[in-house]
């Protein structure tokens, strides 16, 4: 991978006038370069604002490592090309290259138009050549700023909400990390301002100034005015000014400083974590009474599945899929048309699963050849077959073949074929009964309004998952007012501090961090205890590190500009703080500096680590970690885990995430969701051919167009659950793109927690059960909705009856459990298609499943492998 020789980045520009540029303010990060081999040219991707009005915008520079002295230019479609200007910071005496295309007297600042218009420019930086994509953007003003502002404030909350999250079974705890030492620790050090401010150290330092003729104390000048000037009222004298400005008050005024920076954090967090835990809990409320004995059923999604069974009903549909996996399995068929048509039907797998049972046609039905068992054998060749052929498939396969005929079987071998045609299968006699039954209820719903009665079975469902609503508002209803209990102790002590800095500040006193060490730190108990204080308040918040209390001071400073890296930053704290403070994962030594160095820094294969132990699972999060094939997207999670019954066996896997803060005019250019998120699989080969799951995360909430699944968070993600190109593919969980704003106050994390659960509890195993004794998965039970894994196992019914009336004796294979701490139901079944891998299926409720939900059945969940579904 070749690496760039320049480095882009956003300059803040301060011009005395059009020639002469007075400072130079660097945004903390370079925005990302990839090399992209096939094309043989660097590309970076950035943004711009058209509705921000009246700010000052990052002007785009470059610095190059090196000295050469070609100079840098655009290459203009036209074939001509215009020169970057260069510029020198005043400061540092760096030279960075910009584009000056407008001189703006009235904002002193110089424009150019090339980097401000939406589109892409080609650059040709030292003979190579360089392109930057500049994306447009629908967000307003107030819109970036609360995304710089929530950005801010969740930093300083992951730092300080370290211990937020107690990890054991059968307790859970979420408070904010504050207690009652910090709510103390801040009243002493108030106390003890407001004493150093009633008799601050002061030093009398002797100045010359006119004083009335009786009241002088004289110096040299006296003499000399005396001498000079007769009958002056005011003459010179030595007298005394008190200065407040000395070493001990400067270190109080910046000790005062830090512990107001500190103090705002943790109002904002107790605010912010208060005002959060009512939203939710005001949701859950909202879905509990949302829950009726009926539901409303989606008019237009019934017609879309009616759609898709009906062509499942098609041969057509499974002579494609057929055709698909002999192209896939490189199974060469003649090209000449062979000598017999041999018709076939499927039956079971030999023992040795190296060919089928299969019966022939005699004109008439299906029968025995020569009343031997009929084996289709592939022994001497076309053995991928195998893996293409299914039980009760009905096929005429033009080919020449070799018949043996023994004492209790005939085998079939071939030696060419020419075509495999599909004439029936238990799948389409299957879809066309489904087609006719669904139908049947799609016309008995639309007579009565799309409004479904639940039935006994989805009843059931329906009040554990309202016990678990109410487990769940309790919780956050606590949590809230211990929030609020913090926020009111704290909030009127963080304002005294701030009038304090105000008053100290009105005595002409400059802060300093020098300790001076002096008696007054030892005699006077103000002093003393304040700066006890302090460094007690630093000790208890965890920001004892002086560069880590520095490098949050600086990050505070961000402005408007990169809030592409920005975002992308901001995901990676939400992503942190999911498994934290949901999933009860425990960040190992030294994270919160990984974190510091992956946000201000512009280092790549950053990584933390985190671990649940009694989940057995164990996550290395990283950073822009460069992938065997050189790319490197934004987030890999590399998971290692163990089955609940066998910690001596270590199991892997990885999942990709890359975060996009794009429009849905930016997806739309790109060509559509699903194009930038192939990109990223295919293309860029984030899946390390197809291993790993690949997921887009974006602030887009209108990029869905046509919802493939009925549950609410259809309307915003898609979680690979269905085919959602309407092409056949089904992408099982492997691919998709989750909306993440916080803007958005109603959904906040549940969109990333939900992604983040289907991997930890879904994807980190395969998802064939065909081999095990049940359908529950290997790795230890997690609860998707609040992290515990104390999970109870459940007695469930022996069957239920179904929408159309029919009696539905369960599988031996499902199990049903609980969660212990929240009530949350998790139900384990697998599919019952055609497929003979039986794919696990896990049902999380309602809300929290990543399943597709059916239409005509909410509680019940399509398979994201073929789009079947099972008997609960």
């Amino acid at each position: 991978m070749m690496n760039p020789h320049f480095e882009i980045k956003y300059l803040e520009l301060k011009w005395y006038n059009k020639e002469t540029l007075t400072k130079v303010t660097e945004s903390l990060n370079s925005i990302p370069i990839e090399y992209d081999e096939k094309r043989e040219l660097f590309q970076a991707e950035t943004i711009i604002y058209p509705k921000l009005d009246g700010i000052e915008r990052g002007q785009l520079a470059i610095r190059f490592f090196n000295m050469e002295a070609s100079k840098p230019y655009i290459e203009i479609p036209n074939g001509k090309i215009k020169y970057l200007n260069p510029i020198e910071d005043p400061n540092t005496g760096i030279t960075w290259w910009i584009f000056k295309e407008k001189w703006v007297s009235e904002q002193k600042q110089w424009f150019g138009i090339a980097s401000n218009i939406v589109g892409t420019i080609r650059l040709v930086l030292q003979n190579k050549p360089c392109e930057i994509a500049i994306n447009g953007s629908d967000f307003t003003r107030d819109q970036l700023e609360q995304y710089l502002r929530t950005f801010k404030n969740d930093l300083w909350e992951i730092i300080l909400d370290e211990n937020s999250t107690v990890q054991a079974e059968g307790r859970e705890t979420k408070g904010i990390g504050v207690n009652d030492e910090v709510i103390e620790c801040i009243n002493s050090l108030v106390a003890h301002a407001e004493k150093v401010l009633k008799t601050p150290k002061v030093e009398l330092r002797e100045i010359q100034a006119l004083k009335p003729r009786k009241a002088v104390k004289p110096v040299n000048r006296t003499f000399f005015e005396l001498a000079t000037k007769t009958n002056q009222r005011f003459l010179t004298s030595r007298t005394t000014d008190p200065s407040y400005n000395v070493a001990e008050n400067r270190y109080v005024l910046f000790a005062l400083e830090r512990c107001h920076r500190i103090i705002k954090q943790i109002v904002i967090l107790a605010e912010n974590k208060a005002q959060r835990f009512q939203d939710i809990a005001e949701k859950l409320q909202n879905q509990h009474d949302a829950f009726t004995d009926t539901v409303k059923v989606n008019r237009d999604m019934v017609v879309a599945d009616l759609q898709k069974i009906r062509e499942r009903a098609k041969v057509e549909y499974w002579q494609r899929k057929i055709d698909k996996k002999l192209n896939d399995s490189n199974i060469e068929l003649h090209s000449a048309p062979c000598s017999d048509d041999l018709y076939l039907k499927i039956e079971n797998r030999t023992k040795e699963q190296d060919g089928f049972f299969v019966l022939i046609w005699d004109g008439r039905q299906w029968i025995k050849p020569e009343n031997k068992s009929g084996i289709l054998g592939f022994r001497y060749g076309f053995s991928e077959l195998i893996n293409v052929f299914e039980r009760d498939m009905v096929l005429r396969i033009n080919c020449d073949y070799i018949q043996r005929i023994g004492k209790q079987s005939v085998l079939f071998s071939f030696k060419r074929i020419h075509a495999i045609e599909l004439r029936d299968s238990k799948a389409i006699q299957k879809a066309k009964e489904v087609f006719e039954k669904e139908k049947s209820i799609g016309i008995s719903l639309a007579a009565n309004g799309w409004v479904k009665s639940l039935s006994p079975q989805e009843l059931y469902e329906q009040e554990k998952e309202k016990a678990a609503l109410l487990n769940r508002m309790s919780f956050y209803n606590k949590n809230k007012m211990l929030s609020f209990y913090v926020y009111e102790k704290v909030e009127p002590k963080f304002r005294a501090i701030k009038k304090f800095l105000t008053q100290f500040k009105a005595l002409n006193i400059k802060p300093s961090s020098y300790f001076p060490n002096s008696m007054t730190f030892v005699q006077n108990p103000h002093y003393q205890g304040l700066h006890n204080g302090y460094n007690m308040l630093r000790r208890i918040t965890n920001l004892t590190d002086e560069e880590l209390l520095f490098s949050l001071e600086r990050i505070d400073e961000i402005g408007l500009v990169n809030m592409p890296l920005i975002y992308e930053r901001w995901t990676l704290i939400r992503i942190i703080l999911v498994l934290k403070d949901v999933f009860r994962f425990v960040p190992q030594d030294n994270w919160k500096y990984r974190l510091i160095d992956a946000i201000k820094t512009n280092q790549t294969d950053i990584k933390i680590d985190l671990s649940n132990v009694i989940a057995k699972r164990y996550i290395t999060l990283w950073y822009e970690k460069t992938l065997p094939n050189n790319k490197r997207p934004d987030f890999v999670l590399d998971l290692t885990w163990f089955a609940q019954n066998n910690f001596n066996k270590r199991e892997f896997k990885r999942f990709v995430i890359d975060a996009k803060f794009y429009d849905k005019n930016t997806f739309d250019k790109a060509g559509g969701m699903m194009s930038k998120v192939n990109e990223l699989y295919i293309d860029k080969n984030y899946s390390e051919n197809f291993e790993n799951p690949v997921f887009l995360i974006h602030p887009c909430n209108n990029l869905i167009e046509h919802q493939v699944t009925s549950q609410v968070w259809g309307k915003f993600s898609f979680l690979g659950e269905l085919n959602i190109l309407d092409d056949g593919d089904f992408y099982s969980h492997n691919k998709g793109a989750i909306y993440l704003n916080p803007i958005d106050r109603a959904l906040y994390s549940d969109e990333l927690q939900r992604l983040l659960g289907m991997f930890i509890q879904y994807k980190l195993e395969s998802s064939n059960t065909k081999h095990l004794r049940d359908d529950k998965t290997q790795a230890v039970p997690i609860c998707i909705r609040c992290g515990s894994s104390h999970i109870k196992r459940l007695e469930k019914s022996q069957g239920y009856v179904n929408q159309s009336g029919d009696w539905v004796e369960r599988t031996s294979r499902s199990v049903w459990m609980q969660c212990v701490e929240c009530d949350q139901m998790q139900i384990y079944n697998h599919c019952a298609s055609w497929d003979d891998n039986r794919t696990r299926l896990i049902k999380n409720g309602i809300y929290w499943s990543y399943h597709s939900a059916r239409a005509l059945e909410p509680f019940n969940m399509k398979c994201p492998s073929c789009g079947e579904w099972g008997a609960w």
